[in-house]
């Protein structure tokens, strides 16, 4: 209490006790209130009747609301008309003791202060808290839901609040403003991100927070607008300009990483790599070391590369490291190493398993297949039938195929054929049939593949170059290829023997002579019957009616199956099961000759006056329903897909719990596994590879 306002109210007291005893004494329960009379020294009679609202006004600054009530109907009952002064709480609110809800703020109890303004209004009518307290409790409210939006990963709501609520940058704390530039960064709404983190830039000068934002901005911005930001936050620093230099490897990281990802043309420095590689090499952590490695690999410096990424290995590199080994071991023509490096590292990372088939599959195919060893053959053919590669079983379909092994080849042709019908695969496939005098099964492919494969269709319709005779044809065939073996499922092509190149080398120099004595004049006469004798051969085979549909369907055999290195009793070659597949929706006869599909070019029997469809099917309107609408057939990857929780799993989730896309992402990236890749046990063949010295790493193979 003022002095002021105590000797003011002592003087009242003493007045009201020296008044005629006529006047009314107070029967309030609050001893206080009888030294309150309404009665001044010097007062008129005018004056009497109005009421001393002195006290009132004291215990209201006071905020003693149960003295306020009793001192109010003290005056009421002395004046029936009295009424509290409209101006009893607000002149002085700022006198009024607001300690208990700025406690209830602090303690981030802001339902519970709500409560307490609205009662406290209720109770004293005029008075409202301080502007101090309703605006930072307002700022609060606002950061308290940007960070339950952040917490969800609702990265748009984020970006909209920002901007709807009036909440900018500028009224925020950092860490709030951190998560709407965050926002703003994964809506890729760039510019405002940066403009963001410009202002905290601009507004602080604190080294720590500022750091703090620069790695923030790294975090969630391309590297390029981290370079403009580098800049801006220089200029706006009042310190040196090396304020940034705790991070300098993590920004040399990041440029690294954008160089890596095709998302920046300056060059770095050597300066600053040379720093980073030392960094590197004297933490020996294998991602740092693997950064260093793949960026040799990209500027083709090959042999520093495999230094590093076995170095990197050596250190306890993941599985991705081992994937960049392979490919380096493999820019240095040393396929064999790569290929054992990606088959040991297959199960961590099934990049590896996709290597190691390409590998192999280069030399599978070849017109001359070499020799492999049939431990290799075994492995590559278990890998192709776990992964259900249909690039592998091509490749084993052309070893058996070229190597004179027709029912060998039949069967990976098949699966190729079901697993990834390309034109090669299913040119393979018809060669195949035609070997094993199959032709009807030739035939059918030929007309179903019209308009799409035109080297397919090269078969019935010659093109006018020159073909070497096939070695299969001669008697080498029998010494062609060791034995096959058959396995838990699949069977294994034998190696291809070495007698096979020396024949296809024989039959080409006889056609080059006999090319060479032929006369033009013969020549021009086998032209003239071409359009003939081509006609002829083709009646009745082709155009013919066909199912539109792939009948082949085969499912990838269980690990263990596929795995297994004994061979079993001889048995039947499975074939493939056909299975009830959803028919097209044609409107009458399947087409005869097919539409040539967009994107391949004029099908050989156009030649001969063969004229193509409308449509693929003969039909110019679009179906209905359209695919997405349809149910996957049975067998196909799309149904597996379907099937499968690990494609369906998230999306169903989110629709349980009504989490929007972008909150299913932030989920699913916070629980992610941070784990590396479990070290898979590096074979001898790899433990060669790490310590093959450099001069013998040089010779290729």
């Amino acid at each position: 209490m003022s002095h002021q306002l105590r000797a003011l109210l002592v003087a009242a007291c003493a007045v009201s006790l020296s008044a005629a005893p006529s006047a009314p004494r107070a029967e309030s329960a609050d001893p206080q209130s009888v030294l309150v009379a309404p009665a001044r020294a010097g007062a008129s009679f005018a004056d009497r009747e109005k009421p001393d609202d002195l006290a009132l006004r004291y215990y209201a600054a006071l905020d003693q609301r149960a003295r306020v009530r009793a001192e109010f109907s003290r005056l009421r009952r002395l004046y029936p008309n009295f009424e509290p002064p409209a101006d009893l709480y607000g002149p002085r609110r700022g006198d009024i003791d607001e300690a208990g809800l700025w406690e209830l703020f602090s303690a981030d109890r802001l339902d519970e202060l709500h409560e307490t303004i609205a009662a406290r209004r209720k109770d004293m009518p005029g008075w409202r808290p301080s502007d101090d307290l309703m605006q930072k409790l307002k700022h609060k409210e606002q950061r308290n839901t940007i960070f339950a939006f952040w917490r969800e990963g609702r990265w748009l709501d984020i970006a909209a609040f920002a901007r709807d609520s009036r909440y900018f940058a500028a009224n925020a704390d950092v860490e709030a403003q951190w998560a709407i530039a965050e926002a703003f960064a994964r809506t890729g709404q760039i510019n405002e991100a940066a403009d963001v983190y410009k202002a905290i830039f601009a507004s602080n000068e604190d080294k720590h927070l500022r750091l703090a934002t620069m790695q923030k901005a790294m975090a969630t911005l391309h590297m390029s607008d981290v370079e403009a930001l580098l800049v801006e936050a220089r200029k706006s620093s009042k310190g040196p300009d090396d304020e940034f230099v705790a991070v300098a490897i993590d920004i040399t990281r990041a440029r690294i990483v954008a160089v890596l990802r095709d998302e920046r043309k300056d060059e770095i420095s050597a300066d600053e790599l040379q720093r980073f590689e030392s960094f590197a090499k004297l933490t020996r952590e294998p991602q740092q070391l693997g950064l260093v490695a793949w960026l040799q690999y990209k500027r083709r410096d090959f042999r520093a590369a495999l230094e590093t990424f076995k170095a990197a290995i050596e250190n306890g590199g993941d599985a991705m490291i081992a994937h960049g080994l392979a490919h380096t071991l493999r820019a240095l023509d040393l396929r064999r190493e790569a290929e054992e490096v990606s088959y040991a590292w297959r199960a961590p990372l099934v990049n590896n398993g996709i290597l190691f088939l390409d590998l192999l599959e280069r030399e599978l195919s070849q017109e001359t297949p070499p020799y492999v060893e049939p431990a290799r053959l075994a492995r590559y053919a278990a890998v192709t039938i776990e992964s259900a590669s249909g690039e592998g079983a091509q490749g084993l379909g052309w070893y058996a195929y070229n190597s004179c092994q027709f029912d060998v080849a039949r069967f990976w042709f098949e699966r190729a054929v079901a697993w990834f019908p390309k034109e090669a695969t299913v040119y393979g496939y018809v060669l195949t049939l035609k070997r094993l005098r199959q032709d009807k099964e030739a035939l059918e492919l030929i007309n179903r593949y019209d308009g799409l494969f035109p080297k397919l269709v090269e078969l019935l319709f010659p093109d006018d170059y020159y073909h070497p005779p096939f070695p299969c044809d001669s008697r080498v065939a029998a010494k062609a290829h060791g034995p096959a073996v058959k396995m838990a499922g699949y069977i294994v092509p034998g190696p291809a023997g070495p007698a096979l190149a020396a024949e296809r080398d024989r039959l080409r120099v006889e056609a080059e002579k006999k090319e060479a004595t032929t006369p033009d004049a013969a020549k021009v006469a086998a032209q003239t019957q071409d359009r003939e004798r081509v006609l002829k051969a083709v009646r009745g085979k082709f155009p013919i009616a066909v199912t539109a549909e792939n009948p082949l369907r085969f499912q990838p055999l269980s690990p263990v199956v596929a795995s297994r290195s004994v061979s079993v009793p001889p048995a039947p070659i499975p074939v493939a099961a056909p299975v009830g597949l959803r028919p097209e929706p044609l409107t009458g006869k399947a087409p005869l000759v097919a539409r040539r599909v967009p994107g391949v070019g004029p099908m050989p029997s156009e030649r001969y006056g063969f004229i193509l469809s409308p449509g693929w099917n003969a039909v110019d309107l679009a179906t209905w329903p359209p695919a997405s609408e349809q149910v996957a057939p049975l067998g196909t990857q799309w149904a597996n897909q379907e099937a499968d929780p690990a494609w369906i799993g998230q999306q169903k989730a989110d629709a349980a719990t009504k989490l929007s896309a972008s909150a299913a992402e932030h989920v699913a990236t916070a629980m992610a596994p941070r784990a590396r890749y479990g070290a898979a046990p590096p074979s001898p063949n790899i433990a060669a590879v790490l310590s093959l010295p450099a001069a013998k790493q040089s010779q290729t193979r």
